[in-house]
């Protein structure tokens, strides 16, 4: 099977070709200017391949890239709905422990020199980025997007499609509530509702 790129990104392509997949092309709603990109087939936006899913459906898998988490659960609603098939990319540079427990083939990445400990639980279309540490019995929710170096600490639990910023730490037993963002370095000390977002040191709400 040959791998479709929803989006593409420069460190999503390096990983997947180090991990042996075979590109057959990427989408976006125009053709990337990047040189690296230039080798691959452009099948256009989302609207064309769905399109055409007679033709790449089968012979296909896809990949979400958007670091965005409701770009990803609206995109990867779309293709599902048209009989698309997910693979996920975890890296070989990844700790995940045996008793961790990922969604198969839900267009998952785990970067390099992730840590996921034991009893965590990762929901579909979750982004885990470089240097990320996820404890014991974390639960993370889908369509979330954990960036570098973020620290989330015993038992805690991400909601659907939140954001959690890099260099942050969630203290342990916090609850992450859904689509809420917490910022670049911030330290959560309590419970983040949905739609919230929370900066600094402590943690507090960013008022609208």
């Amino acid at each position: 099977m040959k791998l479709i790129l929803i989006g593409a990104f420069i460190e999503t392509i390096e990983l997947a070709r180090r991990l042996n997949f075979l590109i057959a092309g990427y989408t976006a709603n125009q053709m990337s200017p990047i040189e690296r990109y230039n080798e691959l087939f452009f099948f256009g936006n989302d609207e064309k391949l769905i399109a055409n899913k007679r033709k790449f459906c089968a012979e296909n898998l896809l990949f979400i890239t958007p670091d965005i988490p409701k770009v990803r659960e609206r995109l990867f609603a779309e293709y599902s709905k048209a009989g698309f098939q997910f693979t996920n990319l975890i890296s070989d540079k990844a700790n995940i422990a045996v008793t961790a427990s990922l969604k198969e083939s839900s267009s998952i990445m785990v970067q390099d020199f992730v840590n996921v400990s034991s009893g965590v639980e990762v929901g579909r279309g979750v982004k885990v980025n470089t240097a990320a540490n996820i404890m014991h019995d974390c639960k993370i929710g889908d369509f979330v997007t954990i960036a570098p170096n973020a620290v989330l600490l015993g038992g805690v639990v991400v909601e659907t499609a939140a954001y959690i910023g890099a260099n942050s730490t969630i203290l342990p037993g916090v609850r992450i509530g859904k689509n809420a963002i917490v910022g670049a370095g911030a330290v959560v000390t309590k419970d983040v509702q949905e739609n919230e977002t929370v900066v600094g040191v402590p943690a507090t709400v960013l008022k609208k």
